[in-house]
């Protein structure tokens, strides 16, 4: 919901907020707690850094922000909205909807995040024809996503398997992909996991760039406390399912 300030001032909705989230893992017919009344929220426009030792909840606190849960996880409690919509309400439809215009995700690792045994071009293709967009209008789409993450020859690339680009670049297809439907949500899921400090600065830069342009939320999971000092505005601290600090990086 809209709300507005003593001076009369409109305020718009989080891009992202979490309330009190309860999660769980059904692991051999037990319920597994895992997040326990998780609370932050991400403004329109600011990029919101998640950090934590391995295993807290980082990124299961994505995954159940966005609904991406495998099928033993369950919300037990709490509620997730997206610019004032409830998205632990909403409808397979509706999410799928949320997903194709207003959120996209990126993960850790983008060798996992596409299929290996079809080309870029298809790939990336698929992200604009799921937006209705024709077959020619797509691939072309798609050849200027990949020059807007700033991949030298995409029509090349496009002619590739996942197999035979680098790290750095595959992930860079993933960005192009994430951003194919100007999404108002960001999700970073620990971007540069993998890649050699030169490309992990790379995409960094990228990543900056292109916040700048789109004005879009960012939810950057990070463990470096240097990429997320120089990358966001502010800093969660997770330890064991909660949220135990908050505040500016500064």
């Amino acid at each position: 919901m809209t709300v507005t300030d003593d001076s009369n001032t409109e305020i718009s909705p989080a891009a992202l907020a979490v309330e009190n989230l309860e999660m769980s893992y059904i692991v051999r017919g037990t319920a597994r707690e895992v997040l326990r009344g998780v609370s932050f929220e991400v403004r329109p426009g600011e990029a919101y850094g998640l950090v934590g030792e391995s295993g807290c909840g980082k990124s299961t606190t994505a995954y159940a922000a966005l609904r991406y849960l495998p099928g033993n996880g369950r919300i037990d409690g709490g509620r997730v909205t997206a610019a004032g919509r409830e998205l632990t309400s909403m409808s397979n439809r509706e999410l799928r909807d949320f997903r194709s215009h207003d959120a996209s995700m990126v993960y850790q690792d983008p060798v996992q995040a596409v299929n290996p045994v079809l080309k870029i071009g298809r790939q990336v293709t698929e992200s604009y024809q799921v937006l209705g967009l024709s077959t020619k209008d797509a691939e072309q789409a798609a050849i200027d996503a990949l020059k807007r993450v700033h991949i030298a020859a995409p029509e090349s690339v496009m002619d590739r398997y996942p197999h035979q680009l680098s790290g750095g670049m595959l992930q860079r297809v993933v960005i192009a992909m994430a951003l194919a439907g100007d999404p108002k949500l960001l999700v970073l899921d620990e971007p540069t996991t993998g890649l050699d400090a030169t490309v992990e600065a790379e995409v960094l830069d990228l990543v900056r760039e292109l916040r700048g342009e789109t004005g879009a939320a960012i939810l950057l999971i990070a463990h470096n406390l240097g990429v997320i000092r120089t990358m966001c505005d502010r800093v969660g601290v997770m330890y064991a399912g909660r949220v135990v600090e908050e505040g500016t990086v500064e």
